[in-house]
């Protein structure tokens, strides 16, 4: 039966399998044993000497070279051998043990950057036929702040990440006597928010946004473990959203992206930190993931929108919609300029609340007619907890989430946002009216404080999805 199988299918199987299964694959005969090979060498795993994790999850104990840890050894091993090293489409690097369940553990040693795990970096360049490079950092992060009385100690610092950032950017831009035609994709998860001028301005860094034709970012941003509500104000956080992710990372791409994905680890971005893509196009983008994004204006949908001639994937994944907020005068500034505050008071303090009436019933209907080449759309929830939405995000399923509107309320912690339903609710969210609506309570001035409900549009944006769907089921080669 296997046997009778088309090569293509057969190769879809195994590339479902795990690495110890298609170890055995490989004994099989032959033609199932070059297949296996194939697979199996087709992504490479390099983990960071501190961790001790083995290159492929081999549960071997064999040895390595004398001071060369295990997981740098294999990876030279493939690099060297003639026949593995064309083998390889993906290389992936970790800079800690993914496994490790302590890694909010704070109290972890300062990472190093290892000069073997360097070289390693230095020398990705010469797998002839590699396309895609992912870069897996801790989402721990902080910035050293020779201002504050407490800085918070996290194990990869800036230093350590401008340093391994660096170190891959040369090896990725490096030609010497292997060239690099088809590499096109870069991934990076847990890219600090905060990096460093001698990045950006590295002679290595704009050569290698050249190559690319995917790009694949998800944000880390620093917590504030004793006032969580302001890490929604961190500089850093505001430098990436507000300035360094379009400038830096996507304005030199427009003319040549055809895959774009944009999270963020932990923070929700787009409404505050604000981030403004509409300088941006990407005349030949096909695919746009977006994760924990805010939308609170018309033109946040009319920018999906612009990209209609040539997107067919678009994944939502828990992008909430707004519908009330209490501002404070920056957010007023940057959002809405012109809203006269609600209350004044005796001090001057001025308290402004807006009222916003998209809904997603409105939204669905634009992606069928404004998209006319979508084949693929999910809009949910990931599994954000475990923190595999990023890596599972082609793998999100189409459904409405009771957190799909949010209300921000600038005047309250742990978390500014609070959700219509399970996710991010505060005790205070649950407010409701004779319908059963929950609502939640904004400050009005004078110690008033005023229930403002969350949308009662379940049955309008379940229809309205149901007709996208069936729109986009309708096409040829759909995927939902």
């Amino acid at each position: 039966m296997w046997f009778s199988l088309p090569v293509e299918l057969q190769r879809q199987c195994l590339q479902s399998l795990d690495v110890k299964t298609l170890r055995c694959f490989r004994l099989v005969n032959k033609s199932v044993s070059t297949l296996a090979t194939e697979i199996l060498f087709g992504t490479v795993r390099l983990y960071h000497p501190e961790q001790g994790i083995d290159l492929l999850d081999d549960e071997s104990d064999e040895d390595t070279e004398k001071g060369i840890p295990e997981s740098v050894q294999k990876y030279n091993n493939i690099l060297e051998n003639d026949s593995l090293c064309p083998l390889v489409r993906t290389v992936i690097f970790y800079t800690f043990d993914p496994n490790n369940n302590d890694e909010d553990d704070y109290d972890q040693s300062e990472s190093d950057l290892d000069e073997s795990y360097e070289k390693s970096l230095k020398s990705v360049s010469r797998f002839p036929n590699l396309r895609e490079v992912r870069m897996v950092f801790s989402r721990i992060c902080a910035v050293d702040n020779e201002m504050s009385a407490w800085t918070k100690d996290v194990a990869e610092t800036v230093s350590f990440r401008t340093d391994v950032l660096n170190a891959l950017l040369k090896g990725l831009c490096v030609n010497q006597k292997h060239s690099m035609p088809h590499f096109d994709s870069l991934t990076i998860k847990n890219l600090q928010d905060h990096i460093s001028d001698s990045v950006y301005d590295s002679l290595v860094f704009a050569p290698v946004l050249r190559k690319l034709r995917r790009l694949n970012l998800c944000i880390a941003t620093e917590s504030d473990d004793a006032a969580p509500e302001h890490d929604i104000n961190k500089p850093g956080c505001h430098k990436m959203f507000n300035n360094d992710l379009c400038t830096r990372w996507l304005a030199p791409l427009q003319g040549q992206l055809t895959h774009l994905s944009l999270y963020a680890t932990q923070c929700l971005w787009g409404f505050w930190p604000f981030c403004d893509l509409r300088p941006l196009h990407f005349p030949h983008l096909q695919s746009l993931s977006l994760g924990n994004w805010t939308i609170a204006h018309e033109w946040q949908i009319d920018w999906i929108l612009s990209h209609g001639a040539t997107v067919e994937e678009l994944l939502l994944d828990d992008c909430p919609i707004i519908t009330a907020a209490y501002l404070g005068e920056e957010h007023v500034n940057t959002h809405f300029p012109g809203l006269e505050p609600l209350h004044v008071s005796e001090r001057g303090w001025k308290i402004f609340i807006k009222e916003l009436d998209l809904r997603w019933h409105h939204v669905f209907p634009r992606f069928s007619t404004g998209l006319p080449k979508l084949r693929h759309f999910a809009i949910g929830q990931g599994e954000w907890y475990e923190q595999k939405m990023f890596e599972e995000r082609h793998e999100l399923a189409p459904r409405l989430i009771h957190d799909r509107y949010y209300i921000f309320d600038n005047g309250i912690g742990p978390s500014q946002w609070v959700g219509g339903g399970g996710h991010w609710v505060l005790s205070n969210a649950r407010n409701a009216d004779e319908n059963g609506r929950r609502g939640h309570a904004l400050n009005t001035g004078e110690g008033q404080r005023t229930t403002y409900y969350f949308p009662a549009c379940d049955e309008e944006d379940r229809e309205a999805l149901a007709e996208l769907l069936g729109v986009v089921e309708g096409r040829s080669d759909a995927k939902v």
